[in-house]
This record gives C-alpha cells, sequence and structure tokens, in this order.
C-alpha cells in the first residue's frame, strides 16, 4: 500500500517543470515543520530551488507501528505542492486533482516528523530523476541532525 502512495505521490511530482537536473554531488537539505495540524515538509537544492509539500495532519499520538512497538502516528494529506523559484522568489503552487493521503508514523513525534522529511525528499528525487530519464542520482546520503534537517 506505501508502494503505491509512494508511486501515486512520485508521479503526481513528475509533472512540475521546475524538477530540473540539479548539480550532482551536492545533497539538497531535508527539512519538516510542525505547526499546530499542518506538517510542512521541503526539499531545497543547492541553486535554491525547493519544493514545499504542506500536508494536513490528524494526530493519533500512541500507535502500534507496523513492527508491533509502540510509538506515534499521523494521518497526512496532500492536496497541493508549492515549489519556489530560486531567482525571483516566487511561489508557485500547483494543486492535484485528488488529495494524496498517508501515514507517517515513528517511535516519538520528532522522530516521526524527521521521517516524512525523508519520505518527502527521496518522493522528490525519484520524481526528478523519473523526469530527467533516470540518468540523474543523489550522490550522497542524507545525515540526520539533531534538529531533523538532512543535509545542511
Amino acid at each position: 500500500m506505501r508502494f503505491l502512495i509512494n508511486t501515486a505521490l512520485a508521479l503526481a511530482l513528475a509533472a512540475p517543470v521546475g524538477l530540473s537536473a540539479q548539480v550532482p554531488g551536492e545533497a539538497p537539505a531535508c527539512r519538516a515543520d510542525m505547526d499546530g495540524n499542518r506538517l510542512t515538509t521541503t526539499i531545497e537544492f543547492s541553486d535554491g530551488y525547493a519544493v514545499e509539500a504542506p500536508w494536513s495532519v490528524t494526530w493519533n499520538r500512541s500507535a502500534s507501528l507496523q513492527d508491533g512497538s509502540r510509538g506515534v502516528a499521523a494521518a497526512a494529506s496532500l492536496d497541493r505542492i508549492v515549489e519556489v523559484d530560486p531567482a525571483t522568489g516566487q511561489r508557485v503552487v500547483t494543486p492535484f486533482p485528488e488529495p494524496i493521503e498517508t501515514t507517517f508514523e515513528g517511535q516519538s513525534e520528532d522522530e516521526l516528523i524527521y521521517r516524512a522529511a525523508q519520505i518527502w525528499c527521496l518522493t522528490v528525487l525519484r520524481a526528478q530523476e523519473q523526469s530527467a530519464g533516470g540518468a540523474q542520482r543523489p550522490s550522497s546520503t542524507p545525515q540526520r541532525s539533531s534538529v531533523g534537517v538532512i543535509g545542511d
């Protein structure tokens, strides 16, 4: 089921024109910020181009995770993406015909938010690879920091 959701999200992201090939060897920054029931995941490339996903979240703060352990889960719905043009700072909103729904989970809320950032970055990178014909691959593995930012 997650594969289907991620594939649908990747296909939805393949349409934006801003997903052109990026400079190889420079890992993008991956972030997630939580404000109430809004989780915003962002991938920003070294040239300043960014793709944001403003997820609407419904929390289940105590959940049984897929591995059987206890943790937290959040149902998330995404109905649009926002691309940020590095030259002008202009924000271009691309709505989806139907919302994409998934569930993020983790041992804690911080881990859940960190995982959401990772998933978003990987989804955008895969969509970018597909739109570039598979020629572009990230050359470094993102690293986790204490504030949930990868690649900074």
